[in-house]
C-alpha cells in the first residue's frame, strides 16, 4: 500500500476523533480499510445540526459529506444520498431544486453507508446499492427510494456485495450494478443486473477490466459507459468500456484524458458526459480536471475547477448547468480536507466555472 494513502488515513482518523470527543472505540483506520477510503465512525448517526457546512452562493447542502451518490432524477430535482460526514456515516437524503438555489431533506434511509451507487429506473424509483459501513467489508443491503412519496422500501440484496461499485439504469427498466470491490478485497468484473419487472438481480456480462471506485453512466445512444476506477495495485486507471445491453456485450472506448478514481460523472443535458474531480495521478491527489466525453469524437478536457476536489459526485439541472457537489476540497485545509457542503457548477453554454 502507499505510504499517502496510510498518511491520509491517519489524518482523517484524527479529524474524526475530534468530532467524536476524543473516542476511538468506533473508527476504522484506512490503513486496514479500503486504501484511498477515508475512515469512519461505526454509528455516529445521520443529518445533525452540527454538520452543515457553510452556505455558499450557489446554496450548499445541510449536510457535508463524501463518498455518497447524486441522481439527476426525472423531476428534474438532484438527489444525494448517505455518505460520510465529519460526524460520521449517514443515511440522510437531501434535494436540490435549482430553481429556488436551495436543498431541502428528504426521509433518511435506514442503512448508513458509504462508497455505494445509486441509479434512478425507468419506473422513477431509485436504487441504493451496497457499499460499506465500515470501509472494509461490503454489504448487500439494497434500499429503494421513491422521489415522489419521499419513502423507502427493501429491495433485493444485492448477489455480489461491493464497495466502490457503480451502477446506471438503462430505458427498459434494468439497473445495472458493475464492478467494485469485493469481500475477498480484490477489484471486480462482476456484473449484475436488477430489473423493474422482477424486482431481482441476474447475473450480467463480466466487465473485461476489474475495477472500483469506478463511475458507471448510460449515453445518450443508449450504451452503458465504465469509467476509470482503479485496480488491485490502487492504481488510477484512463480505462473506458462500453456495455450494450442489449446485445449483452463490452466493447473498448477512448480513455480519459486523466487517469482517476472516487470521481463524479453524469449525463449532461447535451447528450454529452460529464467527468470532473477524483484522486489521481502518481499520487493519488486531488483533481481539479474535468472532461466531456461526445461519442464519435473521443474527450475534451474543460477549463479546471474553481477547486481540486475528491470523493465528490455530480450530476445535471435543467438549466444545462453541471454541478460538482460535496466530497473533500484539497484546498480547505492544511491536513487531511473534511468533507464539504458546497458544490461549484460548470455551465456547458459559456464553459465557465461559479462557485
Amino acid at each position: 500500500m502507499r505510504t499517502h494513502t496510510r498518511s491520509l488515513g491517519l489524518l482523517v482518523l484524527a479529524m474524526l476523533t475530534i468530532h467524536c470527543g476524543g473516542s476511538q472505540s468506533n473508527v476504522t483506520d484506512t490503513a486496514d480499510s479500503d486504501a484511498g477510503s477515508p475512515a469512519v465512525s461505526a454509528d455516529a448517526g445521520s443529518a445533525q445540526p452540527g454538520d452543515a457546512g457553510p452556505v455558499a452562493p450557489l446554496g450548499s447542502m445541510n449536510v457535508a459529506r463524501e463518498l455518497f451518490a447524486a441522481v439527476s432524477c426525472s423531476d428534474g430535482r438532484v438527489r444525494v444520498f448517505g455518505g460520510l460526514s465529519a460526524l460520521g456515516l449517514s443515511s440522510s437524503v437531501e434535494s436540490y431544486d435549482a430553481a429556488k438555489n436551495e436543498w431541502t431533506k428528504g426521509a433518511s434511509g435506514t442503512t448508513r453507508r458509504y462508497g455505494h451507487s445509486a441509479a434512478q429506473s425507468a419506473g422513477g424509483d431509485v436504487l441504493l446499492i451496497s457499499g460499506t459501513t465500515d470501509g472494509k467489508n461490503p454489504i448487500a443491503s439494497v434500499e429503494i427510494y421513491s422521489p415522489s412519496t419521499d419513502t423507502w422500501q427493501k429491495g433485493a440484496d444485492l448477489p455480489t456485495p461491493r464497495l466502490g461499485v457503480a451502477a446506471a439504469a438503462t430505458a427498459d427498466g434494468r439497473v445495472f450494478a458493475i464492478g467494485g470491490r469485493t469481500a475477498d478485497g480484490m477489484p471486480s468484473s462482476v456484473v449484475e443486473v436488477w430489473s423493474a419487472d422482477t424486482k431481482a438481480w441476474i447475473a450480467g456480462p463480466s466487465m473485461p477490466t476489474p475495477r472500483l471506485a469506478l463511475q458507471a453512466v448510460t449515453g445518450a445512444d443508449g450504451l452503458v459507459y465504465a469509467l476509470g476506477g482503479r485496480d488491485a495495485d490502487n492504481t488510477p486507471l484512463a480505462v473506458v468500456e462500453v456495455l450494450d445491453p442489449k446485445a449483452g456485450t463490452w466493447t473498448t472506448a477512448p480513455p480519459l484524458s486523466v487517469e482517476r478514481y472516487w470521481f463524479g460523472a453524469t449525463l449532461g443535458k447535451d447528450g454529452k458526459i460529464y467527468v470532473a474531480g477524483g484522486l489521481g495521478g502518481p499520487t493519488s491527489a486531488f483533481l481539479d480536471k474535468a472532461e466531456v466525453y461526445t461519442p464519435g469524437a473521443g474527450w475534451k478536457d474543460l477549463p479546471s475547477m474553481p477547486e481540486a476536489r475528491g470523493w465528490n459526485s455530480i450530476a445535471s439541472v435543467s438549466d444545462g448547468r453541471v454541478l460538482v457537489v460535496g466530497g473533500s476540497n484539497a484546498g480547505a485545509s492544511a491536513g487531511q480536507p473534511p468533507p464539504v457542503a458546497s458544490m461549484v457548477a460548470y455551465d456547458t453554454a459559456t464553459r465557465k466555472w461559479t462557485k
